[in-house]
């Protein structure tokens, strides 16, 4: 079954400052959540509020919070940021010595923090004390999540928070909000990174069969060069203006679950004909989504991603793997009760679960026979054999596809 006609979508203007106060009950706790949620999914934040609003979209503070209680929780978060600044300051060199996992991510963040957007004027020049903050974020987010740490395109993403929040406190705690929906992404193993792409795969391969058959031909089924897309949420991609407001329309969780994948595939669908008229192998393809960098018109991006999610969610016979990787369909008590104990909203959205599309509807996801009714299960299934084909190729992605 073809997929309904695109449908024509319109974005709209940002949350006001207005808008925003009309939002505050009496004790300071905010009214009509998800309204605003769709206000900001349609046209961003002013840039005046951002400030303020984006510590709510990044978990700083709770919706329902009053505003004696977010006086305490600052407090709280400013003596739990320099309590975890100072063991890290405090560090002797003898210590050092003999702790070669700290010498190596304080190397690696030295080296990243000089040469993170100094292109931006906020960052520009020699001795500028706004990169000595994102030094400062970074180590003491070494303390605060030991087991990851620091990897490298973690500087990526602090550095819009370090420019909109102009507080070294408050962007760490948003920054680690952030990490709390992205970290899957910078996993040694790269579990989270693998499983993204293995899903775009199936996103196109319904789609746009087509495309899908032409990459796949071309040595570019496995779509490591949108790796970089991925890892830092498109950060390199635009211009660094525009990063916050795309940042904060996909913050919203909305239209679906895994937005930034449809937002992928509206990119790719864009270039379709270039990739193909040309007859582009992989290195041409990935030369020419290096060489977009910048040229990607953000507001018609936007759009079409959600006229692809329109088409996906009225498609009347959409296949169970699609419909998992949008979040379209119920889990199982056993997913939802591990779900409530963790994050829910990871980059990939699948922080607390792993979905399991039967054969048919990965290896056949255009077929509209498959009956969606029953639950996508094999004990060797499309997405594992999936995951196995791209384990060794992931590890050729971070060193190929970031820098």
């Amino acid at each position: 079954m073809k997929l309904p006609p695109m449908q024509l979508v319109k974005r709209g203007p940002p949350l006001s400052a207005a808008q925003w106060e009309s939002y505050f009950h009496a004790d300071g706790s905010i009214k009509s959540v998800e309204q605003i949620k769709q206000i900001i999914f349609r046209g961003g934040i002013a840039p005046e509020i951002r400030v303020d609003v984006w510590k709510y979209l990044l978990g700083y503070f709770s919706w329902e919070s009053t505003e004696n209680e977010r006086q305490q929780i600052r407090k709280r978060k400013i003596n739990d940021y320099f309590r975890m600044k100072l063991q890290w300051k405090t560090i002797s060199s003898e210590q050092e010595q003999r702790f070669s996992i700290f010498r190596e991510r304080r190397n690696l963040i030295e080296k990243d923090v000089t040469r993170t957007d100094r292109m931006v004027q906020f960052f520009a020049g020699e001795k500028n004390p706004n990169l000595q903050v994102l030094y400062d974020v970074l180590m003491t987010y070494c303390m605060y999540h030991f087991d990851l740490g620091y990897v490298q395109g973690m500087s990526d993403l602090l550095s819009p928070l370090v420019v909109v929040m102009e507080n070294e406190v408050d962007a760490f705690w948003c920054f680690a909000g952030l990490m709390d929906r992205m970290w899957h992404n910078f996993e040694l193993e790269q579990t989270g990174m693998k499983r993204q792409l293995m899903h775009l795969q199936t996103l196109v391969q319904f789609y746009d069969p087509q495309l899908y058959t032409y990459l796949e031909s071309h040595d570019s089924g496995n779509f490591f060069f949108c790796f970089r897309w991925i890892l830092i949420l498109f950060k390199r991609e635009f211009q660094f203006s525009e990063i916050p407001y795309l940042w904060e329309v996909m913050w919203t969780d909305l239209p679906c679950q895994n937005f930034h994948l449809l937002f992928t595939v509206a990119i790719l669908d864009s270039e379709k004909n270039t990739l193909m008229d040309n007859q582009f192998g992989f290195n041409e393809i990935l030369k020419h989504i290096n060489d977009a960098t910048n040229t990607i018109p953000l507001e018609d991006t936007l759009r079409k991603a959600e006229a692809i999610s329109l088409q996906m969610m009225q498609h009347k016979n959409l296949p169970c793997a699609v419909k998992e990787i949008l979040g379209l369909v119920p889990h199982s008590s056993s997913s939802s009760s591990s779900s409530s104990s963790s994050s829910s909203s990871s980059v990939d959205g699948s922080s607390s679960r792993e979905p399991s599309p039967c054969a048919v509807c990965v290896d056949a996801v255009g077929d509209s026979s498959t009956d969606d009714t029953q639950p996508c299960s094999a004990e060797d299934s499309a997405e594992d054999r999936a995951l196995e084909a791209l384990n060794e190729a992931a590890d050729v992605g971070m060193s190929n596809f970031y820098l």
